[in-house]
């Protein structure tokens, strides 16, 4: 479950952080006593005190006129994509107190606009101009660099600020993110004075990173197919020789060598180092003098071990939806459908394993909505208990219980209003929320526990479970109107050990993250360890993928070989898919007998048995759920198992 993020849904209160400031100066701090707020800034604070930062500065840290060109021109791509939005919102804002600032990933400010008083005063008492630098390790706790080093909105309110200085601002901030691994390209900052506080600052400024980060992806995206097209002709050209693509900031795109994609940067300053391109290009879109890539050649290193993260061209296509990756054909057209359904309003139901990925899924329809400028609010329902799922879910007035926010809370309708909620494992939701949740599905009003007063939401629902809900209706513990109201749109997100050919496309984006995350190079998995992760069924699916390959790099360096794996895996049954296909088991009723279970070990790739099994079976019950229940599987199994043999089931009808 995503955690809830207390910048949006805590009431900011200045004598209240008064006294809590006094507590921390003369060091009485109970944290037992503290809400989940107040600790978090409580650390904030202690962070900026180990820093060594004075909290009586008073004045921004401004750069050099040299180092704030190079900021310019470093983040020339987040300008030209910023400018024209940050212009159109600007012109809405001409009678509120307060600016706009867009800021670099080291909280350098690039560009400052909105009302001019603000933007003199703020310059004046406080050193907030164009080329001020605004990390949290220099400048204390601030919107900017609160926001960097949180990696999330924050709503920085007047004495919330670690120095003196900046106590006169409320400042609300968001990172914006890049779209392919997720770290902080910048930061776009909503700043007035404290007197001028608003709630829904936060929100605009949540809206305008998602929509600079929607211009920057499409930039992006058109870049990287030009960058491939450069690869496939150079590939052509020089068949025996190891070919890197890097893209404009210094990304892998393509690498067919065995050098370390990592070294390239070090390879070109280096012009005596023997391991020198034999050519290097920079790339540039069509008709643009913009740089956007780089092409490096490496005589004879064609890469003779899998590499990762590296691409190898021997590799199904892969297609991309968000951070969603597959090369699997049938999860290909899953996703495809799933894109037809995302601009629309309906609610979606995700079926799949732990681990397969649902609420990356979820996030990207969220993301490619008309309410992807509302906020994604993401809950495992397996994880609240009981007896808070009502308060959790519809917010409580203050005083409606003993131990309650004297405050009173929202809950997660009204957090998600404008935007998309995401229940995960919906199928532990106890049976009375389930109609809860259900009257407000139908009627989009809301009751707070302890309140008389209805309240309007209006959130899209996307929902997943990896329980099956037609035997769970069968059982009596889910609802079957909620079920059809949940299930507008339905989609299976197979198990990992169903696209094998997955496996290395979710080792080479975990490899990539995690070297990110660590600050490590990317190790080299050599084919014999490639052939176990291979022929392993990974029950854990994407989830135990990653844990197996950050324990294999922290552990093992540079190369993981078979004797680097966990036990489990090395000593795993299953035979590779190359010369001995994995099976699979379905326990059905034999045709023809209606009493006798039989086991029918089905070859994956010859699966005429399992063809022969599934269309006799719909021969003889002529109806899909005994159908189901004589095989032994879920719906959901059954449907995706006439989809991969092309059987049509209202054909034996």
């Amino acid at each position: 479950m995503v955690p809830e993020n207390l910048n949006i849904s805590y009431r900011k209160d200045r004598r209240k952080i008064d006294k809590l400031w006094v507590k921390f100066e003369v060091g009485r701090i109970s944290f037992e006593q503290l809400d989940p707020y107040e600790k978090t800034l409580i650390k904030n604070w202690m962070r900026c005190r180990s820093l060594g930062i004075n909290p009586g500065a008073r004045e921004g840290l401004i750069l050099s006129e040299a180092e704030f060109r190079a900021a310019l021109t470093t983040s020339s791509l987040i300008l030209e994509k910023s400018s024209p939005i940050i212009k159109r919102v600007s012109n809405l804002l001409t009678c509120v107190p307060g600016i706009l600032i867009l800021t670099d990933q080291k909280g350098t400010i690039l560009s400052i606009t909105g009302d001019p008083y603000i933007r003199l005063r703020a310059a004046d008492d406080s050193g907030l101009v164009e080329g001020a630098s605004w990390l949290e390790s220099s400048r204390g706790t601030n919107g900017i660099g609160t926001a960097i080093s949180q990696k999330e909105p924050v709503h920085v309110y007047a004495n919330e600020h670690f120095c003196e200085g900046w106590q006169k601002w409320s400042c609300a901030a968001t990172p914006i993110l890049d779209p392919y691994n997720n770290e902080i390209l910048g930061v776009i900052d909503f700043t007035t004075f404290d007197k001028d506080y608003r709630e829904d600052a936060l929100a605009l400024t949540f809206a305008l990173s998602g929509q600079i980060m929607s211009e920057l992806k499409l930039q992006l995206e058109l870049e990287r197919m030009q960058l491939f097209q450069h690869y496939n002709e150079y590939s052509d050209r020089y068949p025996s020789e190891g070919i890197v693509i890097l893209d404009r900031m210094g990304r892998l795109v393509k690498n067919s060598s065995g050098i370390n994609p990592d070294e390239c940067d070090l390879l070109l300053e280096n012009s005596c180092d023997k391991e020198q391109p034999k050519k290097v290009q920079n790339i540039s879109l069509n008709g643009s003098e913009s740089h956007t890539g780089s092409l490096l050649v490496f005589s004879g290193k064609k890469a003779s071990v899998i590499s990762l993260p590296t691409s190898n061209s021997q590799t199904p296509l892969v297609e991309v939806f968000g951070e969603f990756a597959t090369a699997n054909e049938n999860l290909k057209l899953v996703m495809k459908r799933i894109s037809k359904v995302m601009t629309s309003d309906i609610n979606v139901l995700l079926f799949g394993e732990t681990g397969t990925g649902k609420e990356i899924i979820a996030n990207y329809i969220h993301t490619h909505s008309k309410r992807s400028s509302g906020p994604f609010v993401a809950v495992n329902c397996g994880a609240i208990s009981k007896e808070l799922f009502e308060s959790k879910f519809f917010g409580y007035e203050r005083g409606a219980f003993t131990g309650a926010d004297p405050r009173g809370r929202k809950g997660l309708f009204e957090c998600a209003n404008g935007g998309t909620l995401f229940l995960d494992e919906v199928g532990e939701m106890p049976l009375d929320i389930q109609a809860a949740l259900l009257r407000v599905l139908e009627t989009g009003r809301f009751n707070q526990v302890g309140s008389d007063k209805e309240i309007a939401t209006n959130c899209r629902i996307i929902a997943a479970t990896n329980r099956s809900l037609s035997d769970e209706i069968e059982r009596g513990t889910f609802r079957v109107d909620l079920y059809f109201r949940l299930g507008v749109a339905t989609f299976d997100i197979a198990p990992l050990r169903e696209r094998p050919e997955d496996i290395p496309v979710i080792i080479q984006r975990t490899m990539k993250s995690l070297c990110q995350k660590h600050g490590v190079n990317p190790s080299t998995i050599t084919p014999e360890a490639m052939e176990v992760f291979s022929a392993y069924s990974w029950p854990g699916n994407g989830r135990e993928v990653r844990n197996v390959i950050e324990s294999a790099m922290i552990c093992c360096g540079d190369t993981i070989s078979v004797q680097d794996l966990p036990i489990k895996i090395r000593n795993s049954q299953q035979p590779t898919r190359d010369t001995h296909p994995r099976t699979d088991v379905i326990t059905s009723l034999a045709p023809g007998n209606s009493s006798e279970a039989v086991d029918y070990r089905i070859k994956s790739s010859f699966s005429q048995n399992e063809v022969q099994l599934i269309k006799t079976t719909l021969e003889k019950y002529k109806n899909i759920a005994l159908s189901c229940k004589a095989l032994g599987v879920s719906r959901t199994t059954f449907y995706r198992k006439c989809s991969m043999h092309g059987i049509t089931p209202s054909n034996y009808i």
